[in-house]
């Protein structure tokens, strides 16, 4: 991951201190995102993405009140790294869809099987009342 690029604060230097504080934190929680992606893992990519949510939140309030055409080149540098986390998600999403798609075919073809053994689809013998053998 190419770390060298200045901070995105320094890319809004003339935003409001609000304003470049929550456009630094983005880009720390997007590179955490990334990271947690390529190294597959769970927690801190659930950390990570609830991170990026809570600062969105308070990021679109600060610039709600402020209007800085310097905040262009910041913003392109986030939503490339955001774009970034899709592409490292779509291999995966596609595969989980897949593995699903072969659950739910298998369900509808009666291929998987019970506890007992039998195909899932197929009834189990009952047995018979009264009679000894």
């Amino acid at each position: 991951m190419n770390r060298s690029q200045p901070p995105v604060a320094d890319r809004a230097s003339d935003a409001a201190g609000p304003v470049a504080a929550a456009l630094e934190q983005l880009l720390e929680a997007l590179r955490a995102e990334g990271d947690a992606l390529i190294g597959g893992d769970v927690g801190l990519l659930g950390q990570a993405v609830h991170q990026k949510e809570h600062t969105l939140r308070r990021l679109a309030s600060a610039l709600g009140r402020t209007h800085h055409a310097e905040l262009r080149d910041a913003v392109r540098l986030l939503r490339d790294l955001n774009e970034r986390n899709a592409r490292l998600l779509a291999p995966r999403i596609r595969v989980n869809r897949a593995r699903i798609e072969s659950l739910l075919g298998a369900m509808n073809g009666g291929t998987l099987y019970s506890a007992d053994g039998h195909t899932a689809g197929a009834e189990a013998p009952r047995p018979q009342r009264g009679v000894r053998a």
